[in-house]
């Protein structure tokens, strides 16, 4: 089979043009023909199916933390619940939500349902909640956030596993200028994946360069007040792929002319669980429902002493 192929058009990344020896397998030609991001976004609809209730952001928000999750996850949501995010109540202006998008098992969208009454802090969005629509996930919080939450000083977007330090976060965000901003675990000179075995394989049609834009680890990263409709106007103009941060912090930044800077206090890998490690970080990756428990209370604790 044969298909379309990319040239470059202006800065980085534009649409199809002319043609490729290359055949893509037939499980993956999804990747040359669902491109158009709007058709998908519908920028101009609300197109939330579930929103939180009050008091959502209403009144002065700090830093609005959004946490990815997929529909079936509702233990690492309560998990988040009963520990990190208990902080938001002792910080002013910290609001913490669940984006999620629907399943095809309507037993377990009505479950999410229920779970949004009880807790008020779920964003449900129309779009099928796939692996390979994180990218429409990603871009769907910036939207939210401007429609809802464009008063927030700062967004941050993290995962269902992930364990986030909120007053660490809340004092260097204190310290930061708010122009501008896009921040979190810096990644550089990283290689398109070309097995097409890996889930991480984009093909020459889809990015066309030896190497990806610096971009921020999409484990967790934070973005200002007015970087979110930058990168959002920014991403509509741009031919979607599915790696979502290589796309959102990488091409979509460069292209928007936004630098991502690193800061040490994230990471993307599995952090040595233990507290006094865990009170010096702000982001942790790959932490079970358990473990959330566990390190949250070592932190927590008044007879844990650690060095300075």
């Amino acid at each position: 089979m044969v298909v379309s192929v990319f040239v470059v058009w202006g800065l980085l990344y534009m649409p199809l043009k002319s043609v490729s020896h290359v055949p893509l397998p037939e499980h993956l030609t999804w990747m040359v023909t669902q491109r158009d991001l709007p058709r998908y976004i519908l920028p101009d609809n609300t197109t939330n199916l579930l929103s939180p209730g009050p008091p959502g952001c209403n009144g002065s928000v700090f830093v609005t933390v959004i946490v990815c999750s997929a529909v079936p996850n509702f233990e690492a949501r309560l998990a988040i619940r009963s520990t990190w995010a208990q902080d938001a109540t002792s910080l002013r202006g910290v609001r913490i939500f669940f984006l999620l998008g629907h399943s095809s098992n309507q037993s377990l969208n009505a479950a999410v349902v229920d779970e949004s009454i009880q807790y008020s802090d779920i964003i449900q969005e129309d779009f099928l909640d796939t692996y390979n629509n994180l990218t429409l996930k990603s871009v769907m919080l910036l939207k939210w956030v401007g429609q809802n939450c464009a008063n927030a000083q700062y967004v941050m977007k993290t995962d269902d596993d992930m364990f986030v330090h909120l007053p660490n976060l809340f004092r260097l965000l204190r310290t930061k200028d708010r122009s501008h901003l896009l921040m979190g675990c810096l990644i550089k000179g990283a290689v398109p994946v070309k097995d097409w075995n890996s889930k991480w394989f984009v093909p020459e049609v889809i990015f066309p360069g030896r190497v990806y834009p610096p971009y921020l680890s999409g484990t967790g990263y934070v973005l200002s007040q007015d970087t979110v409709p930058i990168l959002y106007r920014t991403a509509l103009r741009t031919p979607f792929f599915y790696l979502e941060d290589i796309f959102i912090t990488g091409v979509c930044a460069s292209r928007a002319g936004l630098k991502p800077i690193n800061n040490e206090g994230f990471k993307f890998y599995k952090r040595k669980t233990d507290g006094c490690t865990f009170r010096s970080i702000i982001t942790a990756h790959r932490m079970s429902p358990k473990e959330l428990h566990d390190v949250y209370k070592s932190i927590h604790d008044p007879s844990l002493k650690c060095k300075s």
